[in-house]
């Protein structure tokens, strides 16, 4: 497992948004619940989606293109309370032809802990037939921009399971 890294690290991302978080994620232990780690990762997501990746409603009605989310694995690393401030960073790991592999960053400003992560796939897709389809050149350029910058940053995070932008080949194939 890799250690997580520094909010100075993490901030070198960009930020997609900040928020202090609310009384409606408190659970029955006191911190925050699953839900509002994931809603606030959806969240940093969609801005990413948008602002980042310029995949917006006015593309949406230009191309008949957005994504499907393929796969998520949220690791909860530090506890969040109700009243944090907590920030959300995006980090590009890979893109196939019609995929982009990624990780949200929740970041608890108020004690300077990596709270959780959520690695993800998502499939560009068009919206008229329902399938994958290859990524839009001028969002691929975008993505390409990002994951040169991100992998050239000198640490990582964690992996989750087998998440990425291809299927392993099955033991039958050659």
């Amino acid at each position: 497992m890799s250690a997580l890294p520094a909010l100075d690290d993490v901030d070198a991302l960009g930020t997609l948004f900040t928020s202090t978080v609310p009384e409606r994620y408190r659970d029955l232990n006191g911190h925050v619940n699953v839900r509002g780690h994931y809603d606030l990762h959806m969240d940093g997501a969609e801005h990413a989606f948008e602002k980042l990746l310029g995949i917006d409603q006015a593309f949406l009605d230009r191309t008949g293109h957005s994504s499907f989310s393929v796969a998520h694995h949220v690791q909860f690393h530090h506890e969040i309370m109700v009243g944090h401030e907590v920030s959300v960073h995006l980090r590009v790991l890979g893109r196939g032809p019609k995929t982009v592999h990624a990780v949200t960053v929740l970041a608890n400003r108020t004690t300077g802990e990596i709270a959780s992560t959520l690695e993800f796939v998502e499939a560009y897709v068009d919206l008229t037939t329902r399938r994958a389809v290859a990524i839009a050149d001028e969002v691929a350029e975008r993505l390409d921009a990002l994951l040169e910058q991100h992998r050239e940053l000198p640490w990582s995070l964690p992996p989750s399971h087998q998440l990425g932008t291809s299927r392993p080949p099955s033991p039958e194939q050659p």
